[in-house]
């Protein structure tokens, strides 16, 4: 089966990373029933808001990708027993269609219900811009899993994910959290530029200050770093913004911030 991978830094090795710490947030969300606290919060909120179909139009997209992650992300073992299977493979690609079963089927189902909520007049909540949020933040996942792997003698120290090289190689791993923290205080990464998107005070519309940047910035790394409880907290601060009537996370409601659409 033919491979994506062009050598050390291939596509193949760029898209081990990301799929490494899927797998680990997407078995978290499982085991801690996310998609049931989904389901019941976008109901709940629905009815009392009135604004069913726009919660329910997020609730649907994280139940989609947890039933996308969970055959995807996994590390697969060759018919030899021996290797991995290479990621976006032939082999790859056959082996996740394979994995394919009743869960995924019923998180699928769950998403196409929740879909059929019907819009009312009072569905009056700003949709925000949770998918170029999105995309912006791969972006900048995978820029920094690039450079990173320059320091670490290759892609092949991150196969497992970042979250995984991180707890193997604290402290080292600890210095790669500063570039990352100087990256992202700025407000407008390589993602945020692309997508045209820009962090905004609350209050006053323009760059929020320093102090309010960091404490914004920290929330990734810090949660990360944290034993046992970080990631169960960084998924309540993802998942809030399912809820929120403007999509914003919970580190942006702390921090008095707003990721808005750069005009200019």
């Amino acid at each position: 089966m033919r491979s994506f991978d062009t050598g050390g830094f291939g596509l193949t090795r760029l898209a081990s990373a990301p799929l490494g710490d899927a797998y680990e947030i997407a078995d978290l969300a499982v085991l801690w029933g996310v998609p049931s606290v989904l389901v019941l919060t976008g109901f709940l909120m629905s009815a009392a808001t009135g604004n069913g179909a726009i919660i329910g139009h997020r609730v649907a997209g994280l139940l989609v990708l947890l039933a996308i992650v969970g055959p995807a992300a996994p590390s697969y073992m060759a018919e030899d027993g021996c290797s991995m299977i290479p990621v976006l493979s032939g082999e790859w690609f056959a082996t996740v269609a394979s994995a394919y079963g009743p869960a995924q089927s019923a998180l699928l189902l769950s998403a196409l219900l929740v879909l059929l909520t019907p819009r009312t007049a009072r569905d009056t909540w700003p949709s925000g811009f949770a998918g170029r949020r999105a995309v912006a933040s791969t972006l900048d996942y995978l820029i920094f899993v690039a450079l990173l792997s320059l320091f670490e003698g290759g892609l092949s120290s991150l196969d497992y994910g970042l979250l995984n090289w991180i707890r193997g190689n604290e402290p080292t791993s600890l210095l790669g959290a500063v570039p990352a923290f100087f990256y992202v205080l700025t407000g407008r990464t390589f993602g945020k530029r692309l997508m045209r998107l820009r962090v905004v005070s609350s209050d006053t519309g323009h760059w929020p200050g320093w102090r309010r940047a960091a404490v914004r910035t920290l929330v990734f790394p810090v949660l990360v770093c944290m034993p046992q409880y970080g990631l169960i907290v960084l998924l309540v601060d993802i998942l809030w913004s399912v809820a929120d009537p403007a999509a914003r996370t919970l580190h942006d409601r702390l921090a008095a911030t707003r990721v808005v659409r750069d005009l200019l």
